[in-house]
């Protein structure tokens, strides 16, 4: 773990402190320049865009995955079993070739404008790639089944313990304050597991807006990129990624903490 994990993220951390050459490369000379950088205007609305476009995926795939989990969670085994089945189906491919395949579905000439001139609903092909609209649909379709897979968990608990709900029918609680008042709250670990394995992954992606935007949508994930392997500015390339990295240990501490509280909180009670 210290070989794989630890050492590389100790040496990017020491580069992001260093110069970068007149041509490229690294001088290793300690310096801050790097981190004063990234709270210029243009970049410091690159990390700030990005945290929004995180939030915003996050959001929209805790309310589309939310229902779909709650579904699965109190369906009959067989029917469970079937869409877990197709929850878990595109973990078998990759999510390049899934966002090359949602690219086809897209384009011009892909299979949606295909249908949507064929049933005379549209007179020209709809532009639907290559923009911000199109980077959430390919960020959301990547990372929905993160967020469905732990709220599946968090509610198939609940479900196991009906007494919880039939307490709150026998204490006159109707279907829908039943479910903000017992199961929603007692589900907050799962939306929690959830909303860290959608909101880190997409802070730091790069190919999905990369492709899906078409180059017009820059975020810190390609952002970053840029900075490795076409600017080759290493250290400021390591200061974005330090960045990425402090922003996501706070979320896992928070996190964390919040989990611990709440064990407690039900221990002792």
């Amino acid at each position: 773990m210290v070989v794989f994990f630890g050492i590389p993220n100790v040496y990017m951390l020491f580069v992001s402190f260093m110069q970068v050459g007149g041509y490229g490369g690294i001088v290793y000379h300690f310096t801050l320049s790097n981190y004063r950088l990234l709270f210029h205007w243009i970049e410091f609305k690159v990390i700030v865009d990005s945290l929004i476009f995180s939030v915003l995926v996050t959001i929209f795939c805790l309310v589309v995955g939310y229902p779909f989990a709650y579904v699965i969670a109190t369906s009959s085994p067989r029917r469970k079993l079937v869409l877990l089945f197709l929850v878990i189906v595109p973990f078998w491919t990759s999510s390049l070739i899934r966002t090359f395949a949602l690219m086809f579905l897209m384009s011009t000439e892909g299979f949606i404008n295909s249908i949507l001139l064929s049933l005379h609903l549209i007179h020209q092909p709809l532009n639907m790639l290559y923009t911000l609209g199109a980077t959430y649909v390919g960020q959301f379709y990547s990372m929905l089944p993160y967020m469905i897979l732990p709220l599946f968990a968090s509610l198939q608990g609940v479900m196991e313990h009906p007494e919880y709900m039939e307490a709150a029918h026998d204490l006159g609680a109707g279907a829908g304050k039943t479910f903000w008042r017992v199961v929603a709250p007692l589900t907050i670990p799962g939306i929690a597991t959830g909303s860290l394995l959608v909101f880190i992954p997409t802070l730091g992606t790069f190919f999905i807006p990369l492709l899906m935007g078409g180059g017009g949508v820059v975020l810190v994930g390609n952002f970053i990129e840029s900075q490795f392997l076409a600017a080759d500015n290493w250290p400021f390339g390591a200061a974005a990624s330090a960045i990425v990295i402090v922003i996501t240990l706070i979320l896992i501490g928070f996190s964390s903490r919040y989990m611990n509280n709440a064990f407690l909180e039900e221990g002792s009670s």
